[in-house]
C-alpha cells in the first residue's frame, strides 16, 4: 500500500492507477470493485461493506465514510476526481 498524505496527489495516483497495465482490467469489476481496489492500494482501509458500498478510509490523521454508490463512474475522471475531493473535504 501506498499511502497518500498530500490532497493533491489524489489526481495523480487516480490517473497512475487507472492507466496501470499490470493490475486486473479494471472494466471486469463493478463501480464498488474499482473503488475498493484503488482506496485499498492508496489509503489506509478502515472497512468495506459490500451489501451498503460503504468504504471507510483514513487520510490524513482523519477517518472518512464514503458511500461509492453516490459515486458517479470511476472511469470518469472529472467527475470521480470532483466527486472524491468534495468527500474528503469535509
Amino acid at each position: 500500500m501506498k499511502t497518500l498524505h498530500v490532497f493533491d496527489d489524489i489526481q495523480h495516483v487516480y490517473s497512475e492507477f487507472v492507466e496501470n497495465k499490470k493490475y486486473p482490467k479494471l472494466e471486469s469489476l463493478n463501480n464498488w470493485g474499482k473503488n475498493r481496489f484503488f482506496f485499498n492500494q492508496y489509503f489506509k482501509m478502515i472497512e468495506d461493506w459490500h451489501h451498503t458500498e460503504q468504504i471507510v478510509i483514513q487520510f490524513n490523521q482523519h477517518y472518512y465514510s464514503l458511500d461509492t454508490g453516490s459515486a458517479p463512474d470511476f472511469m470518469d475522471q472529472e467527475k470521480y476526481i470532483e466527486w472524491l475531493r468534495e468527500q474528503l473535504l469535509h
